[in-house]
């Protein structure tokens, strides 16, 4: 590729950044139709709000609450490996469990897999028990922690999730919660978002299947966990596309059905918000700065890398450049100025200028060299 001299490329830049940013306004007064969800609530990854229904309204967060239980026991500090003596406890005939009886010893790691993948009563139970020795103790840390968060709607009774007083949560508080858990524990990021898990209750070999019914149905989906008791049945999802993450919560929907094809909708409208948009591109220089090694040539000055950023489609863009003075001299891959964009003060992208080897402009010098000398 022939490089233009360093006026005509800076004058291309400042046109190209112009033109992608850019953006036929859509109308920002749509909302997704939701048909059951009592409560309802989407954000994204910068805790930006996109939709709320009834969003802090108390509700039963269901088997969502075994997000807190993992995030629990990971703080905790437990070996994962080292096996937990199951205590057994008595369940309903409708709720869901793995199946383990007294004498088993499931590691932790079995235990918080079975919690977070298949949603399994009793593994979350034990997993209270061998973190902090009682269903009690451990809900004092799930609500220190739900303080730690800033959870206002949050309150936490039991680690399983089953209808209790005093255990209730709003679609809101879920969200921060969900992203919170996926941003900063790495195994539970990894666990919501694996298909089948390999248990031994009882001795036996058993293969449980995830209950997240959108894995692998919905493109970018992060996972992160259902929920479902007499109340209803609820979702807490996340989702990434074009380099946009979105959070979704469908508290108290009517089918466990329902609770799937809400959050698609939710998701799906929310990313209808952004386009994406090229900022930069890694062949295009900005301009040429003195060769440390050599200064009768010049090093060119470009993106390390093509930038495409997500643009919400209601706001101005915004972009800062710094750079460092033309009459420096760098080295091939030194780092000579950024580029960071936001828009309506929240940070959509940002790019590093480096400098290139001189002998890939050679066009660039036979143009500039003339200019030096003189």
């Amino acid at each position: 590729m022939t490089r233009l001299n360093h006026a005509t490329q800076c004058v291309l830049c400042a046109l190209l950044i112009a033109l992608s940013i850019s953006t036929t306004a859509l109308a920002f007064d749509t909302t997704p139709d939701i048909a059951e969800a009592t409560g309802a609530f989407v954000m994204d990854s910068d805790g930006d709000t996109l939709y709320e229904l009834n969003a802090y309204q108390e509700m039963a967060p269901a088997s969502i609450t075994k997000i807190m239980t993992a995030m629990v026991a990971l703080d905790s500090g437990v070996d994962l490996d080292e096996p937990v003596p199951f205590v057994e406890t008595e369940f309903g005939e409708a709720a869901q469990v793995v199946g383990y009886a007294d004498g088993d010893t499931p590691t932790m790691r079995e235990l918080l897999m079975a919690t977070l993948v298949y949603s399994g009563n009793d593994a979350a139970l034990n997993v209270a028990y061998g973190v902090a020795g009682s269903k009690e103790a451990f809900a004092d840390l799930m609500n220190a922690k739900v303080a730690e968060l800033g959870l206002e709607h949050t309150r936490f009774a039991n680690p399983h999730g089953l209808e209790e007083d005093g255990h209730y949560s709003c679609a809101a508080d879920l969200c921060v919660m969900g992203r919170y858990a996926l941003e900063n524990y790495p195994f539970i990021r990894d666990a919501v978002r694996t298909h089948y898990i390999t248990v031994y209750p009882k001795g036996q070999k058993v293969t449980l299947e995830s209950t997240d019914e959108l894995m692998g149905s919905y493109d970018g989906l992060l996972g992160i966990k259902t929920g479902n008791t007499e109340s209803g049945a609820s979702f807490l999802g996340a989702a990434r596309r074009n380099h946009v993450t979105v959070y979704s919560c469908a508290l108290c929907c009517d089918t466990k059905e329902g609770r799937f094809s809400d959050t698609r909708t939710m998701l799906d409208w929310a990313f209808g918000l952004y386009e994406a948009r090229t900022l930069a591109h890694d062949d295009l220089a900005l301009r040429t700065s003195p060769w440390a090694d050599g200064f009768w040539l010049r090093c060119p000055v470009s993106a390390n890398r093509d930038v495409t950023g997500s643009i919400f489609c209601e706001g101005k863009v915004t972009y800062t450049t710094s750079m460092l003075r033309p009459s420096i001299f760098v080295s091939p891959h030194d780092t000579c100025g950024t580029t960071v964009w936001n828009q309506e003060g929240h940070h959509v992208e940002s790019v590093a200028y480096e400098a290139e080897q001189p002998a890939k402009a050679r066009a660039w010098n036979a143009l500039i060299l003339p200019a030096v000398s003189n």
